[in-house]
């Protein structure tokens, strides 16, 4: 999706190249993105153990667990990686291709076990398809996939970004369509629960912020879709709704939104970022503003309480200090999402990198901040008098062992910290070595390129 014809063409090209006796995931879509064909579940094998072995942190073993190949992604994407967990299900989602359209398949992570295929499945009309010349270039736009926890319920999202309807004298309609699968579903060509099409305007393709980019997850209160661009209603400059998944419902963030930028639904309402006062709160039930972390002077500084991520029921913000430096935000809170109760903070400048929890809800982390919620106790990973890189927490583990990359450094290094016990100061992992993108209950999963032929490997790989 979101790429020129002659993109599209030799993209596909070369996925059928990279298919042809590759065991992968089935022929790719045609070059609309849209499919064709007899509508036959994918035949595709089913995962095999891991045959490409992968320089892992010791906590896992290269050689168990299984892998598979999305041989039919292109090499160049604006979007996210089309893979996605459910920790709660301890499932991996990942999209797959048939000759009919685009197919969500879900394993269980610790077996390898295929839970269910989603049915061929049409996303809606490609941005540049549409005519949308911001969307035109080498880079495809992709299907992509998440999963949301509602109600006590986890669900597999299979989303696509594009337009519908329109004709000659109608104008067709931007989109972020859904397909809903219970994380639990069973069998094959399974039809999801329901589709729901959310109407957004944005600006552009995804530029990698997370402020730019078209947002499709679960922050901590169901599934929500964030862009930035003109919202459902008002002139703001960014939008949000959130989905019902059970019901197919949407909720836009509008009246509680007229003043700032909506950031999380929680069950009291909006977590709203202000545009011109500073700080987030929900209006009418808290503002992280009576209860500033110590060392901080909200009321020296025009904008402080800077809303910065959110997961798992907890959000994450940036402080200015005490000393009345109006160009650094060196403390770090972590906050209750329902109550806005202050339940951590410590003195860190946090670099983001995109927020992580571990599996079962203890650890939370963004970039060179973590905080084991349990202990109400911080990490700090940036550099600093005794360590010149920040390490970049990209996953926890449920014993607290969270690993990371070290910024700027040349080959890729990549670090471990203990943030149960330790002293919290990072360990260099020997060199190549590969970190996870998740840590599940008992497993971890990779992403890395495939050895040959272009697409991704998933390899979901066991602890020792």
């Amino acid at each position: 999706m979101g790429m020129s014809r002659a993109t599209a063409t030799a993209v596909l090209c070369c996925a059928l190249l990279a298919g042809c006796g590759s065991g992968g995931d089935g022929p790719p879509p045609d070059a609309d993105g849209r499919g064709k064909g007899s509508g036959a579940p994918s035949t595709a094998p089913g995962p095999t153990g891991p045959t490409v072995l992968l320089s892992v942190p010791p906590a896992y073993a290269p050689d168990q667990g299984w892998q598979q190949p999305l041989a039919w992604m292109p090499t160049k994407y604006s979007s996210k990686p089309p893979v996605a967990v459910g920790a709660r299900s301890d499932v991996v989602a990942y999209v797959t291709v048939t000759e009919d359209g685009y197919t969500a398949q879900v394993r269980q992570a610790s077996t390898g076990q295929t839970l269910f295929t989603g049915k061929p499945w049409q996303p809606p009309i490609p941005m540049s398809e549409a005519g949308k010349s911001a969307y035109d270039g080498d880079r495809a736009e992709l299907p992509s996939v998440s999963t949301a926890y509602q109600d006590g319920r986890e669900y597999v999202v299979l989303w696509a970004h594009g337009m519908t309807g329109g004709d000659a004298l109608t104008e067709a309609k931007e989109i972020v369509r859904l397909a809903v699968y219970p994380a639990d579903a069973s069998g094959n060509a399974v039809a999801p629960l329901r589709e729901i099409d959310v109407p957004v305007r944005t600006y552009g393709p995804n530029k990698g912020s997370q402020d730019d980019d078209l947002q499709v997850e679960d922050l901590g209160g169901g599934l929500q879709v964030r862009w930035n661009g003109p919202p459902l209603t008002g002139n703001n400059a960014h939008a949000a709704v959130a989905v019902d998944l059970a019901s197919g419902t949407l909720e836009v963030c509008a009246d509680a939104c007229a003043k700032g930028i909506g950031r999380v639904r929680t069950g009291k309402g909006w977590i709203v970022t202000e545009f011109v006062p500073k700080g987030f709160g929900v209006s009418g039930a808290w503002s992280a503003l009576t209860a500033p972390p110590p060392g901080t002077a909200p009321d020296r500084h025009s904008q402080d309480g800077l809303f910065q991520s959110a997961s798992n029921g907890h959000v994450l913000s940036r402080w200015h200090g005490s000393d009345g430096d109006a160009l650094r935000y060196p403390v770090t809170a972590l906050h209750d999402a329902s109550t806005g109760r202050l339940a951590a903070s410590m003195p860190c400048e946090l670099t983001p990198s995109g927020v992580v929890t571990s599996a079962n809800g203890r650890f939370i982390a963004d970039g060179t901040v973590a905080f084991d919620i349990q202990r109400a106790h911080g990490t700090c990973l940036g550099a600093g008098a005794d360590r010149k890189a920040d390490v970049r927490v990209k996953a926890v583990n449920d014993d607290g062992t969270a690993y990371g990359e070290v910024s700027g450094a040349n080959g890729g290094a990549t670090a471990e910290v203990d943030l149960a016990s330790g002293t919290g100061a990072p360990k260099l992992l020997p060199p190549g070595t590969v970190v996870p993108r998740w840590a599940l209950k008992d497993t971890a999963v990779f992403l890395t390129p495939a050895a040959s032929g272009g697409g991704l490997l998933i390899s979901t790989l066991k602890k020792n």
